[in-house]
């Protein structure tokens, strides 16, 4: 989505991405968290991804992380989380999906 290839925007908008926001890490959960929704009952049902059905969801998934953040800032363990995605995800886009 991000850094699926070369051109997309977390490659064209480096700055904005390095490193990976706390946000976005709490929107991906979110998305995942969706996911996990739509097969709750053991067969796949389309839940809309809205702001008004997860936005809630979001929310507590944010407040999570920065918790986190809080109590590992000795350790600066979320920086170092947030520094190796977007490493890893430029790297990705960046070595295996050449023109």
């Amino acid at each position: 989505m991000w850094f699926a290839n070369r051109n997309d925007e977390g490659i064209i908008y480096h700055k904005y991405f390095n490193p990976i926001p706390t946000e976005v890490i709490a929107l991906v959960l979110t998305a995942i968290e969706c996911c996990i929704d739509e097969w709750a009952q053991g067969l796949k049902e389309d839940i809309k991804f809205t702001s008004a059905t997860y936005g809630s969801v979001y929310k507590g998934h944010l407040a999570s992380l920065q918790r986190f953040q809080q109590h590992t800032a000795s350790y600066k363990l979320l920086e170092k989380i947030c520094d190796n995605l977007h490493d890893t995800a430029r790297y990705v886009s960046l070595q295996f999906y050449k023109p």
